[in-house]
């Protein structure tokens, strides 16, 4: 069999930078543009002192399970959100700017974490591997990239014959590789490194790739009742690929990161198809990127699909959280709280749920502070435990976000 071989497709609308590697990359920033961002960090850096503990001892705290003031606080409010403070919800300036502009991505996350006081920046990836494997994409102005046409992964000789990209290298992943190092540049050079965490996306995860990116969603469904050679094949090489970044994003010194997992989709068993060899490859990429030289980052998974009840006991005895591998996870809004948190107690893990983005979308204050309760009140039996929210909407008005995080601030406390 020949040696497999890059096949790049095409991204339309992409930045002049695509193409260029990593090394290639050398965005500079005007005299303006620094002090924009001394002024992001010095707002940053007030916050910290405005409580007993910074954000970054409350974070280290909480994954060595040691006391705290209050939980620590996740927030996905990712680029869509990101975007909304930085316009002032204008709606001028789109998600997929900052997709294409990583100085934009990086004003974005330091002035929502200096205007909404955050735990953490919290950095979400850019894309899925749209377009890697030989399909073509389209960047978009509310979105991340779209596949056009049909899905690039037929065959077995397909994904053969294809081999995997370097996220260094290849697609939009240099300029988001870029924006990662570069931020935690500029926070060391403020000072705002030593009081406000950061933790960063390596999403999607290898099923969830696998369905975009390389097989398409209804051909993936098919593919794993009638073809789970072929299914088995673009996971195994997604996996190779997932790795690579994973790697890629912990060389630029995240405190943590995390991967999204895309299970739940469809149970663990569909027939006689026993499915639970996924979560062997998921403990390879969690022991993998876990391992190694340099200081390891906590590693994380978010759950969230609908189905998760029948996979997540699983995880556990298959390595795919627990010691040398994924530390804990995020969970959705869905899931049986006082069960995962049970769950998560038991074997030693770092763990929120989040709740109904509808209900914070709608400022529904007393559906957020019931919710808020019941799951605050699960995670304080825990030391490792965590308040989680999010979701934030691109169209959730920014004093009704400020009050969801009062209350949970306020509710978290010990």
């Amino acid at each position: 069999m020949a040696e497999p071989q890059l096949r790049l497709g095409t991204m339309e609308n992409a930045p002049d930078w695509y193409g260029k590697t990593l090394d290639e990359l050398d965005f500079e920033w005007s005299r303006e543009e620094e002090l924009e961002l001394e002024r992001y960090c010095e707002k940053i850096l007030k916050n910290a002192e405005e409580e007993e503990m910074t954000p970054l001892e409350r974070f280290e705290a909480t994954w060595q399970g040691k006391p705290k003031d209050r939980l620590h606080i996740e927030v996905k409010y990712n680029v869509p959100y990101a975007v909304r403070t930085l316009d002032s919800f204008a709606d001028a300036i789109k998600p997929g700017d900052l997709y294409k502009w990583p100085k934009l991505h990086i004003k974005g996350h330091l002035a929502t974490a200096a205007r909404f006081k955050l735990d953490i920046i919290n950095v979400y990836v850019i894309c899925y591997t749209e377009g890697l494997w030989g399909g073509t994409a389209r960047m978009i102005d509310y979105g991340t990239p779209q596949v056009i046409g049909d899905p690039p992964i037929k065959t077995m000789e397909d994904i053969e014959s294809v081999a995997v990209p370097d996220p260094k290298k290849h697609g939009l992943y240099p300029g988001y590789l870029w924006a990662l190092k570069e931020l935690k540049r500029i926070m060391a050079k403020y000072g705002v490194d030593k009081v406000l965490p950061v933790e960063y996306s390596f999403c999607g995860d290898p099923m969830g790739n696998v369905f975009m990116a390389m097989l398409g969603f209804n051909e993936a469904i098919i593919a794993l009742k009638k073809n789970p050679e072929l299914f088995r094949a673009c996971m195994e090489k997604m996996t190779q690929w997932t790795i690579k970044f994973g790697l890629a994003v912990k060389e630029t010194n995240p405190n943590g990161m995390y991967m999204c997992s895309f299970m739940g989709a469809f149970p663990p068993k569909m027939g006689s198809q026993d499915l639970t060899w996924i979560l062997d490859m998921y403990a390879e990429i969690g022991r993998t990127i876990a391992s190694g030289e340099g200081k390891q980052p906590y590693l994380w998974h978010t759950l969230g699909a609908a189905g998760w009840e029948q996979w997540m006991p699983l995880y556990y005895p298959h390595g795919a959280v627990g010691p040398g591998s994924f530390g804990g996870w995020w969970v959705g809004p869905e899931m049986p709280t006082e069960q995962i948190f049970a769950y998560a107690r038991e074997h030693d893990l770092y763990c929120g749920q989040s709740i109904d983005d509808h209900i914070v979308l709608d400022g529904n204050f007393p559906a957020i502070e019931e919710a808020l309760t019941l799951r605050l009140n699960q995670a304080k039996l825990y030391p490792k435990h965590f308040c989680a929210l999010g979701v934030i909407d691109y169209w959730t008005p920014q004093p009704v976000f400020d009050k969801t995080l009062e209350l949970a601030k306020k509710l978290g406390r010990f």
